[in-house]
C-alpha cells in the first residue's frame, strides 16, 4: 500500500531535482541528469592530495608545496566551490534545507578518495557552531553531514570541542590574516578521551583559508590524537578568483 501511495503521489506531483528544482525526475534519485553531470565534473576536478586545492592536472601545488597544511595529514573535498555545489551548500546552510546535508554526504561517499580517508578514520568530529548561532539556525550543517557519514560507515561521531566565541562569519572577512585572527582561540576542548590516540577527521562544509579548520585542530591537539585530517564539501578561493591564477 505504501508503494502504491508513493507511486500515485509521484504521478500527480513528480519529484523534482533537489538542485535546480526545475526538472521532474523519472526515478527516486536526488538529481536530474544535468545537475548530476555537473556535480560529477566538479568531483573530477584535479586537486592537491594534501590540501584539496584545485590544480591543473599534474601541476605542483603552489599553496602547500606538497607539504599539506599543519596539523592535517590530509584534507579531502568533494570539489571546488562552484555551482551547482555552491548553490546546494547555500541552500543547506542558509535556507533551512538541512536534508541536503544527507544527500551531499551520500555524494561524498561515492568518491574513492573520501572512502580511502574514512578507511583510515577512527572517529569523526564535526566543526561546532556557537550555541546561539546553532539555536538561531536550528541545526549545525557540519554535524548533519558528519552524522550521515558516521551512520553509513559505522564510524563513531564525537563532540570533543565546543565553540567558545560567537565570532563574525568568515564570509564577511576576506584577508587570510584577519580570518585567522578572527578565529584565534575560538574553540575549546571539553572531552579529550574519545580522540586520544585516535585518527580523527574533522568535518565541515566549506574551506577557504582553512582558518576554521586549523583553529578547531589546535584545540583538538591538546587531547593528543594520533592524526588529524579534514573532510569538506567544497574548497573556495579566498581571492574570489575561482583559482583562475593557478
Amino acid at each position: 500500500m505504501t508503494r502504491l501511495l508513493r507511486d500515485a503521489v509521484d504521478l500527480i506531483y513528480p519529484p523534482r531535482c533537489v538542485c535546480c528544482r526545475q526538472t521532474a525526475l523519472q526515478d527516486h534519485t536526488a538529481f536530474c541528469s544535468g545537475c548530476r553531470s555537473d556535480l560529477d565534473e566538479l568531483a573530477a576536478t584535479a586537486a592537491c592530495d594534501r590540501c584539496a586545492v584545485p590544480l591543473p592536472a599534474g601541476a605542483a601545488c603552489p599553496f602547500c608545496q606538497g607539504r599539506g597544511l599543519h596539523p592535517f595529514d590530509q584534507i579531502v573535498a568533494l570539489g571546488p566551490f562552484r555551482d551547482p555545489l555552491r548553490s546546494l551548500i547555500h541552500q543547506m546552510k542558509y535556507h533551512h534545507r538541512w536534508p541536503l546535508a544527507e544527500i551531499l554526504a551520500d555524494r561524498l561517499l561515492d568518491e574513492p578518495r573520501v572512502a580511502r580517508l574514512l578507511d583510515q578514520t577512527d572517529v569523526l568530529v564535526p566543526v561546532p557552531l556557537y550555541w546561539r548561532r546553532q539555536i538561531a539556525r536550528g541545526y549545525n550543517q557540519a554535524d548533519a553531514l558528519a552524522r550521515r557519514l558516521a551512520r553509513r560507515r559505522g564510524i563513531p561521531l564525537v563532540h570533543p570541542i565546543i565553540r567558545l566565541k560567537n565570532t563574525p562569519p568568515q564570509t564577511a572577512i576576506h584577508a587570510r590574516a584577519q580570518r585567522e585572527q578572527n578565529l584565534r582561540n575560538a574553540f575549546g576542548l571539553v572531552d579529550g578521551k574519545p580522540i586520544c590516540g585516535k585518527r580523527l577527521t574533522l568535518v565541515d562544509d566549506v574551506m577557504t583559508t582553512a582558518a576554521t579548520l586549523k583553529s578547531a585542530a589546535r584545540a583538538l591537539e591538546d587531547a593528543r590524537p594520533a592524526a588529524i585530517s579534514a573532510l569538506v564539501l567544497a574548497v573556495a578561493d579566498p581571492r574570489r578568483h575561482d583559482f583562475q591564477a593557478i
